[in-house]
């Protein structure tokens, strides 16, 4: 993980999307004020307003006294005590730490002469001769403004001091040498770094945290094997891994830039409650992939940045609020995936390719990694696939076929969305769940099968009948099938009514929506509570308890008014026949049904439901009575 991370850094850094080693770009304010000077001949110095937002230097200060090389706040690099109220009292502190820095640059090993020589000697004598004091914009800066030095040279016009790769060079020396970690006795540690392999003295500390809602540092998962590098007790409490300095900001730097970028991010789990941002309970999925190559899904040309969205499309979060929206359409994402890929340039393979997708969690000012993995782009097509096939399903009403996101599989199993509005409703915590999910999706291996208790339980709950909860009630017939038909050939064959299937369950499912559907129409469809929210639970679990006085209620009260109301009678008769003399053949009504066996009881109900709402005549327009059909 952590060398794909660094690779992808390098690759970053080349594309001028990744400020260099130890710089942050970040802030949050830009640079105020830039400090222009000349060459030795004439000492001499002007200030100009500016307003540039770059990456500079960083050191991740916070209570103690550090000053950055050759740009800083105006109180470190020009004394500046002003301040919006008041006076910062450390600012001649500050000034003078800067000024040991400057001389700690100009006799560094690394600044090896030349012009930057020149520039850092003339800006000492600049400084110690107090030169922008003198500056009538002077008065105008602020302790807290951001001071940067360009060095006006002939050859060297417009040279920001702080950008010259040889001040980023013994920037980088500076901050190991600030983050150094060190035994209990003040020795320095030293050992192999557990990314790059390098012996090398290790980081105590990471100045970029990557930020999720906050910046935290990125740690292991408590355990002291992972911590081996330092000493003393309690050590897993506050350890990173064994790194250095170099491949630790790295990775913080490419996290975060991951993070602000929406092509390359997307939140699976959010605890909504209380805004509490920090929980466990979040998940952030970042990811990527080896090469930015362009492909073919056909005769659609796909760059990179539309592959990553269409593959990770599956990620996405329904938003909800108080307003009714759209749920994400997979079916472009189906189309680009049931078109032959090829690669655009053919001196690329697309099996060379890989998917990186990592997720990550607070926890109690930490990040931890809870999932990782990478997957051939041919591999992952082929997956995708699979997952989306695995759930596709028609609609309730009968009427369209379709899959799910990740985060609504998740919505729709959290039973207790079934009590709460759409726009109040949260993925199941279960972060097994999620993980499965993931692996299921993109590496192709079997789904969760906690997934099928949660979807029974949600089954069985009087809600989710509602026309308000069709959505879930679509998403758990998903996910049912989704589970029970995996890796076998009745995938396709399940995504709407199996007038052919012969197990016992899904029998007695589609038993009971046909005794639902004669009950409906003996009362002309009006008619708010069914026999489904009185005996759907006994029924699904028990249905040799409940099937005999049910089907008889059916025979003596509902199907002569069926057949006197001319609302279908005669294919209602032979449905119902049918399916009770495929269970007769089967053995009879079951005592009880297993998990599995309910699970198919729910799939067979949710089928022939669907069935006849497609099939069920529409009201007429004048008088608002159901139009009959003929026998």
């Amino acid at each position: 993980m952590f060398n794909e991370l660094i690779e992808l850094g390098r690759r970053l850094e080349k594309e001028n999307k990744l400020p260099p080693v130890g710089f942050y770009g970040s802030y949050g304010v830009p640079i105020k004020w830039e400090v222009h000077f000349g060459p030795l001949s004439n000492l001499s110095c002007h200030i100009a307003e500016t307003e540039v937002d770059k990456a500079r230097p960083f050191s991740g200060r916070r209570n103690t006294i550090e000053a950055h090389p050759l740009i800083d706040e105006a109180g470190y690099a020009i004394g500046v005590e002003r301040q919006k109220s008041g006076k910062d009292k450390k600012a001649k502190e500050k000034h003078e730490v800067f000024k040991s820095l400057l001389e700690k640059i100009r006799t560094s090993p690394l600044v090896k002469g030349g012009i930057i020589k020149d520039a850092l000697s003339e800006l000492t004598d600049i400084l110690d001769q107090k030169k922008p004091q003198q500056d009538l914009r002077y008065k105008d800066i602020l302790s807290k403004d951001w001071v940067s030095f360009v060095y006006e040279d002939g050859s060297s016009m417009g040279l920001r001091l702080f950008e010259h790769p040889e001040i980023k060079a013994f920037w980088v020396e500076e901050l190991k040498e600030r983050t150094i970690q060190k035994t209990e006795m003040g020795e320095v540690v030293c050992a192999e770094c557990s990314i790059c392999g390098n012996l090398t003295p290790l980081a105590k500390k990471i100045p970029v945290g990557v930020k999720l809602f906050k910046p935290n540092p990125l740690h292991s998962y408590n355990k002291d094997a992972f911590v081996s590098f330092l000493t003393g007790t309690d050590i897993y409490e506050n350890a990173h891994l064994g790194q250095c300095f170099v491949c630790g900001d790295t990775i913080s730097r490419v996290l975060n830039y991951l993070r602000k970028n929406k092509s390359h991010r997307k939140i699976i789990v959010q605890d909504s409650r209380n805004d509490k941002q920090d929980s466990p309970i979040n998940q952030y999925a970042f990811f990527w992939l080896k090469e930015n190559m362009s492909l073919k899904a056909g005769e659609i040309e796909i760059d990179p940045s539309l592959l990553l969205q269409n593959v990770t499309a599956i990620l996405a979060r329904e938003q909800f609020s108080e307003k009714e929206t759209p749920p994400p359409d997979l079916k472009q994402v189906e189309a680009m995936l049931n078109s032959p890929w090829t690669a655009r340039e053919s001196a690329l393979r697309i099996a060379d390719n890989r998917f990186y997708l990592l997720v990550l969690s607070p926890n109690k000012g930490r990040i931890s990694p809870r999932e990782w993995f990478s997957v051939s782009l041919e591999t992952l097509k082929k997956n995708l696939c699979q997952f989306l096939d695995s759930q596709r399903i028609i609609s309730p009403d009968g009427t369209q076929k379709r899959s799910f996101s990740l985060p609504a599989i998740l919505k729709a199993v959290e039973v207790s969305n079934l009590s709460r509005k759409k726009y109040q409703a949260v993925e199941s915590p279960n972060p097994n769940l999620s993980r499965s999910l993931l692996r299921f999706a993109y590496l192709g291996e079997p789904p969760p099968v906690g997934l099928l208790e949660e979807a029974v339980n949600c089954m069985r709950h009087p809600k989710i009948m509602k026309k308000e909860n069709a959505d879930t009630l679509h998403a758990i017939a998903a996910v049912l099938k989704m589970i029970l038909t995996f890796n076998t050939e009745e995938v396709g064959k399940m995504e709407q009514l199996d007038s052919n299937r012969s197990n016992k369950g899904y029998l007695c499912g589609k038993l009971l929506a046909i005794l639902e559907e004669a009950q409906l129409r003996s009362a002309r469809w009006r008619i708010n509570t069914t026999l489904v929210d009185r005996f759907y639970g006994s029924a699904s679990s028990a249905p040799m308890s409940v099937f005999g006085l049910l089907v008889s209620r059916a025979t003596t009260d509902h199907f002569p008014k069926i057949r006197k109301n001319q609302f279908g009678y005669t294919d209602l008769e032979n449905i119902i026949e049918c399916v009770q003399t495929q269970i007769d053949e089967s053995g009879g009504y079951p005592k009880t049904l297993t998990l599995a066996g309910q699970a198919e009881f729910s799939l067979g109900f949710y089928h022939q439901r669907a069935e006849f709402k497609k099939k069920r005549p529409k009201k007429n327009q004048n008088n608002n009575e159901e139009v009959k059909n003929n026998d």
